[in-house]
């Protein structure tokens, strides 16, 4: 069932990849506000060598990639939903008159 749900949500819409987005720019911005704990936790003396560095690298470049993947999976997606050549709405009855 798990498999069926996951299909639904992923396989007809673009949200998931909005979520992407969103927690790239989170993860991209928390490693930023980090960096002033860090520079406090070097000069206080508390800080391990390299460990804090490592951590915020890490954090702003996966961000950064889970921003930039979001972007071009809604480019693709919009391209798929495109390709479809599905109309924009379907008429379901007229009152014209011949």
């Amino acid at each position: 069932m798990m498999k069926f749900a996951i299909q639904g949500i992923t396989s007809f819409s673009v949200k998931p990849l909005y979520v992407s987005i969103i927690l790239g720019v989170i993860f991209s911005v928390l490693s930023l506000a980090y960096i002033p704990y860090v520079v406090w936790c070097v000069f206080s003396g508390h800080a391990v060598a390299g460990w804090a560095s490592i951590i915020i690298t890490i954090m702003f470049f996966g961000g950064l990639q889970m921003l930039l993947l979001g972007i071009i999976g809604i480019y693709i997606g919009k391209i798929f939903v495109q390709s479809k050549q599905r109309p924009a709405y379907i008429v379901k009855e007229t009152n014209l008159k011949n």
